[in-house]
């Protein structure tokens, strides 16, 4: 049984029936509206619902959304608030990039757009550090883009990445992938 609510994975990213966002609370000065996907009302709502500040709007993929949103955040200042609608992978990775500009928990808000089947997720290899996109969740089994071995999806989020954590699900009971690679006992005395 995963342990997913004792996890790094925020709450809105969970499997199941998170709680539906609205419209975030409008408490800073300024706000970057961040969307992936077909999300454009989402934030033509959300501009609208906000008193006259300044506002900027990042519509596009997930990469390019990132980089946007990077360049935007290295000129903020204090009282810059970010909202971000998007699928739960894209969110994860730009939730990353404002963590990463050194925003708090409090200046983020999250609305996931699709927490079901079929959404894309980034898994990091803890055995060759390459980074798998698939829509498996957690606790699914996947092979890794780079060693191939079979990744359990773990329920630990990175927050600096966004990225899952996988490891070989086997590990226990696998042979070593290289002959002279086997662990050799020692006898204590």
């Amino acid at each position: 049984m995963s342990q997913i609510a004792f996890s790094s994975v925020p709450t809105w990213a969970r499997p199941g029936d998170p709680s539906q966002m609205t419209s975030p609370m409008p408490t800073g000065s300024s706000y970057v509206l961040v969307g992936v996907g077909d999300v454009a009302e989402t934030l033509v709502r959300w501009e609208s619902d906000l008193p006259p500040r300044a506002t900027r709007r990042i519509h596009s993929d997930t990469d390019s959304a990132a980089t946007l949103l990077a360049g935007v955040l290295a000129d903020a200042v204090v009282g810059v608030r970010v909202w971000i609608t998007a699928e739960v992978g894209s969110a994860l990775a730009l939730r990353a990039v404002a963590l990463g500009a050194g925003l708090e928990d409090d200046e983020i808000a999250v609305a996931p757009v699709n927490t079901g089947q079929g959404v894309v997720v980034q898994v990091f290899c803890a055995h060759c550090r390459a980074v798998t996109r698939t829509t498996a969740a957690v606790d699914d089994v996947v092979p890794c883009a780079g060693c191939r071995r079979d990744l359990l999806v773990y329920h630990h989020v990175s927050r600096r990445t966004g990225q899952y954590l996988g490891f070989m699900v086997d590990a226990e009971t696998a042979q070593p992938l290289c002959p002279g690679t086997e662990s050799v006992e020692e006898t204590v005395s």
